[in-house]
């Protein structure tokens, strides 16, 4: 008897996401050559040729160039050298490489035991908040290059946010390797509230609000109008990378830290009904993510004399965020890190057939 191979549609995020400001950075062709020079050198202390070829499709520069369209060359270098490069790591010893700060989570965390991913997340941490600090690795002096290149240009109270959901990130994911360890999967509120952090959201936030020369106050994060828009955004870049690293997760055996999982399981339903209802709640977080600008930019015409200018930034951060749920998704078809070479017939016909489940490996030095 034959078998089916089990195949899902995705919700099409990209058309619903239309009307959010799109474009691309008209800086990315100069600013992706210094970014992946600077790389290339780490690439090849860290990597083998397999694993280097594969994050170089990913082309994790593009990322920023969709996700930041507005910011000026040396910003969207910032971008491309936090969001768009990717880390290795070799725990254990004394020799830790990065080739980049953001997606080494992604690849080498996969790897990781609760108790190494704690360990990285400390030297991360360490050397983002204290100048002075150096433990000798590559991946101590880079972040340290990092700190010293970028984060100059970043307000008070948006540098403070930076390292503090640092902090928050870096460390959830020694959590998020603890589950895997042992099998867990969580239930709908608490996989959300954990995916918060470990999609590292927050700082790529922080980051475009540093890089706009904007600092707003901590009361604007407190009031309602913004926070809704703020968390909408959020869940909407999380939500739709789960969707879309589905099926690469379960190809790889980890499947249990994706929305998807969660959801069949907590709904106890399918793999489509799961896909169809994460496409539902999008729709419901965009709706919420516009009425948040909406009720910013009243705010602005109602403003007392000397408030208005900070309405009007967090208007601005408001859009930036746009910038970035739609850049996100747009970048997820043009790259190939989650559908390989078929992410352009999939981005047309929105059908994802699954990879047997276990059956991709990527170790980093092959």
């Amino acid at each position: 008897m034959n078998s089916i191979t089990p195949t899902f549609m995705l919700p099409d995020l990209e058309g619903m996401f239309s009307v959010l400001p799109g474009g691309t950075n008209p800086h990315y062709e100069a600013t992706r050559q210094e970014a992946r020079h600077w790389i290339a050198h780490y690439n090849r202390l860290t990597f083998g040729p397999m694993m280097t070829g594969f994050l170089e499709n990913c082309d994790f520069e593009l990322l920023s160039c969709y996700a930041y369209p507005q910011l000026d060359k040396e910003g969207l270098r910032a971008t491309m050298d936090w969001v768009g490069s990717s880390t290795s790591l070799a725990m254990g010893t004394a020799n830790v490489s990065q080739v980049n700060i953001l997606w080494y989570v992604d690849e080498v965390t996969d790897t990781e035991t609760g108790k190494d991913a704690g360990r990285t997340a400390d030297v991360v941490c360490r050397t983002l908040q204290e100048p002075d600090y150096d433990d000798g690795t590559t991946l101590c002096r880079l972040i340290a290059d990092f700190r010293n290149n970028h984060l100059a240009r970043a307000g008070p109270e948006a540098t403070r946010r930076f390292l503090k959901h640092c902090k928050q990130t870096f460390f959830t994911f020694s959590k998020e390797a603890e589950l895997r360890e042992r099998s867990e999967v969580l239930s709908i509120r608490d996989y959300l509230t954990l995916r918060k952090e470990t999609s590292a959201v927050r700082t790529a936030f922080d980051l475009s609000e540093c890089l706009m020369g904007v600092d707003l106050p901590e009361v604007v994060y407190n009031m309602d109008s913004f926070r809704k828009g703020y968390e909408a955004s959020m869940d909407l870049i999380y939500l739709a990378n789960d969707l879309y690293s589905y099926d690469m997760e379960q190809a790889k055996g980890h499947s249990g830290a994706n929305v998807i999982t969660v959801v069949m399981k907590a709904k106890k339903i399918g793999l489509q009904e799961a896909s169809d209802y994460i496409g539902t709640l999008c729709k419901d977080l965009l709706s919420d993510f516009q009425g948040s600008q909406r009720e910013m930019e009243a705010l602005v015409c109602k403003a007392k004399k000397g408030e208005a200018g900070i309405f009007r930034d967090a208007v601005r951060v408001l859009e930036t965020y746009g910038h970035l749920v739609r850049g996100n998704v747009e970048w997820c078809f043009e790259t190939e890190r989650y559908f390989g070479k078929e992410n352009k017939n999939i981005r047309k016909s929105l059908l994802v057939t699954l990879l047997p489940e276990n059956s991709v490996s990527r170790p980093l030095d092959e």
